[in-house]
């Protein structure tokens, strides 16, 4: 497997890293790597640290905007799906988890996904 092939496979940076290193270690030294292979290799290293970073900073922004979204509904009628049940409450609080936002409505925590309908403003 060489370096190229592990940043394709959605490898993180210290497994591309070793591979890398493992790569230059092996290497027949009748034939090393060429100049522009190495600067290929280490662009896409740099490459795969900018998208990580790209993507915690996507994670931050989208539980953020959840979170907005879920301070609208503070104070509204809203109607939400429990167990295949439809019920209706008001929403009295929103809760931040670690991996979600949910709502206290009328002293039942449910997700924010359960909401089916916005019933006042």
């Amino acid at each position: 497997m060489n370096v190229t092939s592990a940043l394709s496979a959605g490898a993180d940076q210290d497994m591309y890293m070793r591979l890398l290193m493992a790569q230059l270690k092996n290497q027949d030294p009748t034939e090393p790597m060429s100049n522009s292979e190495m600067v290929t290799q280490l662009a896409q290293l740099s490459s795969l640290d900018v998208l990580n970073n790209l993507n915690a900073s996507f994670k931050d922004v989208l539980k953020l905007q959840t979170l907005l979204s879920g301070t609208e509904l503070l104070g509204k009628t809203v109607q939400y799906s429990l167990g295949g049940l439809m019920l209706t409450g008001t929403v009295e609080s929103v809760v931040a988890g670690e991996d979600s936002i949910r709502l206290v409505v009328d002293g039942l925590e449910i997700g924010l996904t359960s909401v089916k309908r916005i019933l006042s403003q």
